[in-house]
């Protein structure tokens, strides 16, 4: 014999009291690029981006740890954020920072400079906002939200297909 299911008009549990998070399609946001050359001990560079919110418990937006296949390698990042303040941290667990002859480090907006280097201890930390000050009408990316209306009339002209 065979089971059937009906199907249930009642929820499976009660609703969440914690928010969801969403990201609306229509915000604007600001690429960064970090760009690091790493040196020969890669292994013992990190970096991240954090958000600072108001409320002091900071949001890491982008970590990258180095590994050994990184030595010696230019390795690159590009992320869009929204309007804010944030942070860009480089760590170096040695304590060394990255060796100048081969190691640095760039942060960049639109081709603006955020911060560059390659000589520090244990970490350096750069603070910045977005957009840049230099930069307010620079490029911002905007995403759109679909339109239901056709872009243009329909075309009198059958469209070939190939199989």
């Amino acid at each position: 014999p065979s089971e059937s299911f009906s199907p249930s008009m009642s929820p499976m549990s009660s609703p969440s009291t914690h928010p969801s998070e969403s990201f609306s399609p229509t915000e604007t946001c600001y690429w960064i690029d970090v760009s690091v050359v790493f040196d020969e001990c890669s292994d013992e560079t990190s970096w991240d981006v954090q958000r600072i919110n108001d409320v002091g418990d900071n949001i890491v937006v982008k970590a990258y740890q180095g590994t050994r296949d990184d030595r010696d390698t230019l390795r690159k990042e590009s992320m869009c954020l929204e309007e804010g303040q944030y942070e860009f941290t480089i760590y170096d667990s040695f304590g060394d920072g990255l060796l100048i002859d081969v190691g640095h480090y760039i942060v960049t907006s639109y081709g603006e400079l955020i911060v560059e280097g390659a000589e520090f201890d244990n970490s350096e930390a750069t603070s910045f906002s977005l957009p840049l000050p230099t930069a307010s009408s620079a490029h911002p990316s905007e995403s759109f939200s679909p339109s239901m209306s056709p872009m243009s009339s329909p075309s009198t002209h059958p469209s070939e297909s190939f199989s």
